[in-house]
């Protein structure tokens, strides 16, 4: 079975307005336009192009699917987050739910048992803040921030490079970036933007100086801007991507991106939202240890076949370039995939006689019920599937 499928963009406030009508040439909505998601998530289900009173999740008889796919446009930055892992993720929902948590209430920190690993890549290029610093990259960062800053920020950060690197690790710091609050938070983003424009221009640190800075501007008085200033400051550059997994620290601050990731919406929050922050909870499932590598590099598996590599069964992502000398035929898939076409048309057929059109922006449900499927046509499609069934 291919079902061609569709869905409507969410207008989170931090969406954008013109990155998906811009690159997909869908009609403008005139709200943000930040997330358009692919899948059987009772969040916003995908509706069955031709029949748009029937979901996806009823068409393939009301079995969720473990991903899912979803096209991402942020304009303004989403919150510092991170995600449980299994274990604390049904150990967080049973929690709450014994306390009579309502699961629509605004400090429900849990929303389902399930875990939410995700990778995202970029379709443009995409700016994001994902993992802590290396150790000797923090230790020098703020050493030379405090060579130039006002007793107030200088004090805080010699007692985060000490920590830092006795620790070797970030707990100790995030608690003692947890812990401001008020107008001593406030003097110490000023004086930080300060410290910045002091080093000037040519700093090799300017461009973390201008992330800092426009964290500031859009959420003055929030710790989650000297959380920033120790992740990995990370620019894509179309087709790169980072993996997510459990605990990781981040935050997207701009572009457009294709994100896959568990089917969960458990999200534990830090900083740079005025959604709910649960500090203890965020430091329970953290790691605070320092992420070296936070891009996922693809591996070319065929000519024009490419999977970016994760840690979990519940998704894998590939992505296909087709031109008219490169056909992929008779693929096999472990389960039911989701194919999402970014560019040019794509053709969809499978063993059993199927076929599906799919141009830019529109996307198609292939179940596991025929031997072997294949792509065709000119363009680029991303395709989700899952290791389990």
């Amino acid at each position: 079975m291919i079902l061609k499928i569709t869905n409507t963009a969410r207008d989170y406030a931090w969406g954008s307005h013109s990155l998906i009508p811009d690159y997909f040439g869908l009609p403008a909505t005139g709200k943000p336009m930040a997330e358009v998601w692919f899948g059987t998530h009772d969040g916003s289900l995908a509706t069955v192009v031709g029949s748009p009173e029937q979901t996806l999740l009823a068409a393939i008889g009301g079995k969720p699917l473990p991903f899912l796919l979803k096209i991402l446009a942020a304009e303004e930055p989403l919150s510092i987050q991170a995600h449980p892992n299994p274990a604390q993720a049904e150990a967080g929902f049973a929690r709450e739910n014994a306390a009579g948590v309502p699961l629509s209430a605004f400090e429900r920190n849990y929303k389902d048992d399930r875990h939410k690993p995700e990778m995202l890549v970029a379709l443009t290029d995409f700016e994001a803040l994902c993992g802590f610093l290396e150790i000797d990259a923090a230790v020098e960062l703020l050493t030379a921030l405090q060579a130039v800053s006002k007793p107030l920020l200088a004090e805080q950060l010699s007692l985060w490079a000490q920590g830092i690197a006795e620790d070797n690790n970030y707990k100790p710091v995030f608690g003692l970036i947890s812990s401001l609050n008020g107008d001593a938070l406030v003097e110490l983003q000023l004086q930080l933007e300060s410290a910045f424009s002091k080093l000037g221009p040519d700093s090799e640190f300017a461009e973390r100086g201008r992330m800092i800075a426009k964290l500031h501007a859009l959420h003055p008085g929030d710790r989650g801007v000297l959380l920033a200033l120790l992740m990995n400051h990370v620019w894509l550059r179309p087709n790169e991507a980072i993996f997510l997994p459990a605990g990781n620290i981040h935050a997207y601050l701009g572009g457009l991106g294709v994100e896959v990731m568990a089917a969960s919406d458990n999200v534990l929050r830090g900083g740079l939202t005025p959604k709910h922050i649960d500090v203890p909870e965020l430091e329970n499932v953290l790691d605070f240890l320092p992420c070296s590598q936070p891009r996922s590099k693809p591996k070319e598996l065929a000519t024009g076949l490419f999977e970016y590599p994760a840690a979990v069964d519940d998704f894998l992502l590939y992505r296909a370039e087709l031109s008219g000398s490169t056909v992929m035929a008779e693929l096999n898939l472990p389960a039911s995939a989701i194919v999402l076409c970014t560019a040019g048309e794509v053709s969809l057929s499978n063993s059993i006689g199927e076929t599906q059109l799919l141009r830019r922006g529109e996307a198609a449900f292939i179940a596991k019920d025929a031997k072997s499927f294949s792509l065709a046509g000119s363009g680029t499609a991303f395709l989700a599937t899952s290791a389990v069934n």
